[in-house]
């Protein structure tokens, strides 16, 4: 038999997509880096792993149509393990995960290598067409337990342990969570990071980091697949610390706190499954206020921990906040919320789930909020990280909607909008609308969506609410640092800034060989924000750039390219009377001002 040394493995990064954790790129999941520490913990060589990224081996393992070259890239390793699943539906623009097509081609046409199947697709094969096939060609691992499992086959296997003590794991696996698995996750996680290098976009990523795992209510909201998991543990502030300058010391600083079910839920100590309250921990009946102490010192020590980690740290976000025990609990909701604005880094996002703004959906899925909590929780968002840091508001929250709830109806359309109406009236502002169908997981039954109505409910939140929410948060004028390009398309370049749900900034021009670059807004869109590349000067610019200013159209544009104006005062006359010239008087550079402006200096 083939010993740990020389074993060769193939570690394929499908990519996740949750509602909790993002895992395409530019973000990588913690799992797929907990399964690569679990790998070199069980005394694998990194020589002997091979990372393939889903788009990696797409270019790299063709599978072509003559039968005897579909898999001789792969064959020659021992072991191939695929991580993989999304369990919400998403438009990408930096990678695709891997499809069941691809796994069902993957699975029928590598023959030597035993094939094992990882990750959150585990727990939805039986709802999935061609799932079965699935299980018969790949050894399926349990979704939640990937890097434990394969940890403890490796071991036992060479009848010895790494760094935790096997039998010890099984047993804390077997109850569904405990501190020998909690210490197992921060060794992999911190000996995970060494496969940042490894990735394709290094050092371009954004480190997902788990803070715990599990709901911290009995019985959670009925369409959820956090009980499909079955396991829960509590991550400790000092191990994420941790994690963090292990993938500072590498080169990667940019970090969301990802993978939890509800950030204000985090406490730092351990969620045993049978104490599991129908209540948030900071909110459990036997005494709130003497929990609350505690609970805070654990969210300021985990924000301090990662600051204090890594000095150059670029990005800080968050996912998940419950707006219900936010507004049920002002007093240490703003505090908490205090706690993440003063140590997190601007634009983040705080997603809301309220899923349904109809009082019928809410109570047959037991969701734990309604509207005037989620409306108060708005509310504090709003006026403690509304302040601005570099053009844009510290943080702010996101909102999901949901479709295809058990009790929906078409009054549900009618409420959900006029909830968001309300919002606006009252000049919130919302950084994201998330607007989606539910998912059928495990035995939830989902219902039949009006595809024509939730397609107008869609178009009229992006002309009444999405747009002017744009403007709000992202006013004219503002520029944003640290863009990273993706994707050139047609006349745009494509960008976001690294962090949680970045706004899609198009960019006049070809900016994709940039390592990074900083745009000035000019004009908004539904679900994204046209800017200029900043500084920008009129007298370079080109005709597409100019013509992406709102007001100067084809004729401006090309009188401007053909005069080569090279003042503000040339400019303007250029322009004439009719265009609003106060609003962009701030935005028009030359070239030549910046170099008097140098001179000076």
């Amino acid at each position: 038999m083939t010993g740990q040394n020389q074993l060769k493995i193939a570690l394929i990064d499908g990519y996740l997509d949750e509602p909790s954790c993002l895992g395409v790129p530019p973000y990588v999941s913690p799992h797929i880096r907990y399964l690569y520490g679990a790998l070199l913990d069980a005394g694998l060589p990194g020589q002997n792993i091979t990372y393939f990224t889903a788009d990696r081996l797409r270019e790299e393992c063709r599978f072509r149509e003559a039968e005897n070259h579909r898999s001789t890239r792969l064959e020659k390793y021992d072991l191939i393990l695929v991580l993989a699943g999304t369990t919400v539906p998403g438009n990408y623009l930096s990678g695709q995960p891997l499809s069941l097509a691809e796994l069902r081609d993957l699975s029928s046409n590598v023959f030597y290598p035993t094939l094992v199947l990882c990750g959150p697709i585990t727990m939805v094969l039986g709802q999935l067409p061609g799932g079965k096939k699935l299980r018969e060609n790949f050894d399926i691992v349990s979704g939640e337990l990937s890097a434990a499992d394969i940890y403890l086959r490796l071991c036992r296997r060479e009848g010895k342990s790494g760094s935790i003590e096997a039998d010890l794991l099984a047993r804390d696996l077997k109850k569904g969570g405990g501190s020998v698995l909690t210490d197992a996750l921060a060794i992999w996680a911190e000996k995970g990071t060494e496969l940042l290098e490894r990735h394709p976009r290094y050092p371009r990523l954004v480190i997902e980091l788990e803070t715990f795992r599990g709901c911290p209510r009995r019985r959670g909201c009925s369409f959820c697949s956090e009980p499909l998991k079955k396991i829960s543990y509590q991550r400790q502030p000092d191990q994420i610390a941790a994690e963090v300058e292990a993938a500072a010391v590498r080169g990667v600083h940019n970090f969301r706190l990802g993978c939890q079910t509800d950030l204000l839920s985090y406490h730092g100590g351990r969620l045993p499954p049978e104490k599991a309250s129908n209540r948030p921990y900071h909110s459990r009946p036997d005494g709130p206020e003497s929990r609350s102490s505690a609970y805070l010192t654990a969210l300021r020590e985990l924000y301090r921990g990662i600051r204090r980690a890594d000095p150059d740290l670029n990005v800080l976000h968050l996912d998940n906040i419950n707006p219900g025990p936010l507004a049920r609990h002002p007093r240490l909701g703003k505090e908490a919320v205090r706690i993440i604005s003063r140590h997190n880094t601007a634009g983040d996002v705080a997603a809301f789930g309220l899923e349904s703004a109809d009082p019928a959906v809410l109570a047959a899925n037991n969701i734990d909020t309604d509207v005037e909590l989620t409306f108060k929780a708005i509310k504090i968002l709003n006026q403690i990280g509304g302040r601005r840091q570099s053009g844009i508001p510290k943080i702010l929250p996101g909102l999901n909607f949901l479709f295809g709830l058990e009790g929906e109806s078409e009054e549900t359309y009618r409420l959900n909008y006029r909830f968001l109406e309300r919002i606006k009236s009252n000049d919130l502002l919302l950084r994201r609308i998330n607007i989606r169908q539910v998912n059928a997981l495990g035995q939830y039954q989902a219902q039949e969506v009006d595809r024509g109505r939730f397609e107008e409910f869609k178009k009229k939140v992006n002309r009444q609410i999405n747009r002017p929410m744009l403007e709000g948060v992202f006013p004219r004028g503002t520029v944003l640092e640290g863009l990273w390009p993706e994707k050139k398309k047609g006349k745009l370049t494509y960008a976001r800034q690294p962090g949680s749900y970045p706004i899609l900034v198009g960019i006049p021009g070809d900016h994709s060989q940039r390592d990074r670059l900083s745009a000035q807004i000019i004009d908004w869109g539904y679900r994204s924000i046209t800017a200029l590349a900043h500084p920008f000067h009129v007298d370079k610019a080109s005709r597409a750039e100019l013509e992406a200013v709102p007001g100067i159209g084809q004729k401006r544009a090309g009188k401007i390219v053909a005069e080569k104006p090279r003042s503000s005062k040339e400019l303007r006359e250029l322009l004439g009377p009719s265009f609003p010239w106060a609003e962009w008087k701030d935005i028009f550079k030359f070239s030549s001002e910046d170099t008097a402006s140098e001179t000076q200096n």
